[in-house]
């Protein structure tokens, strides 16, 4: 009876042991799909995100740090536009070919790219920014938080750099961030992004002459 007993014993301790194995291996399986998802940033679009695209400039960055040598730089040929991306962000995927349309860029998805394009024969430094690139330059890869505007910590964004008029009486960067895919339609988003830049230049062109005696 008592061999009887532990034989029990032991094909009970088994199933429990095998049931326990696995239930961690299935919560493995659940553990590795969450954190294939998570990435650096938040895909918007998984999780059914579409914060409110608004067009608002301000002087404040982000996280209080300066502006980057290279978009000031860039700051004297242009309003500078900066598209952020990333693996896995099915809203970068919708954006890619409008923002490729619009401004008649081609960059390649997954490596980052600069070029300077133009808007109604104005030039425009643009610059693809893939936050998964181990090639993307620190540089850029920073601006990101530099230019979270409204800390969504979210892809994908899209920033625009012109020039305001401070109260001060300073001429300084002035910029403004979109998240998601916005709008609709491909259509709509055309229409917004041509509003955003349109607006980009007015403030750019009023302000360039007293950014340039600075830089």
């Amino acid at each position: 009876m008592k061999e009887k007993n532990l034989v029990s014993i032991g094909i009970a301790l088994t199933i429990l042991i095998s049931l326990g194995f696995g239930g961690m291996l299935a919560f493995t399986n659940i553990y590795d799909e969450i954190k294939s998802t998570i990435v650096e940033v938040i895909c918007l679009s998984c999780l059914k995100l579409n914060p409110k695209t608004t067009m608002e400039f301000t002087f404040e960055t982000a996280n209080g740090q300066a502006h980057p040598d290279f978009v000031l730089e860039n700051l004297t040929k242009g309003p500078v536009f900066l598209h952020y991306s990333e693996d896995d962000c099915a809203a970068c995927d919708i954006m890619f070919p409008v923002l490729k349309q619009f401004f008649s860029v081609e960059p390649q998805k997954g490596i980052s790219y600069h070029t300077i394009t133009a808007f109604k024969n104005q030039s425009v430094p643009y610059f693809y920014i893939y936050l998964d690139d181990e090639n993307t330059p620190e540089e850029w890869l920073n601006t990101f938080d530099i230019y979270d505007k409204d800390h969504i910590q979210g892809l994908p964004m899209f920033t625009v750099v012109t020039l305001g008029y401070e109260h001060s009486g300073d001429i300084k960067p002035y910029y403004t961030t979109l998240y998601s895919a916005f709008k609709e339609n491909d259509e709509q988003r055309i229409q917004l992004l041509t509003e955003l830049i349109d607006e980009a230049f007015e403030l750019y062109n009023e302000n360039k002459e007293g950014f340039g005696h600075h830089h």
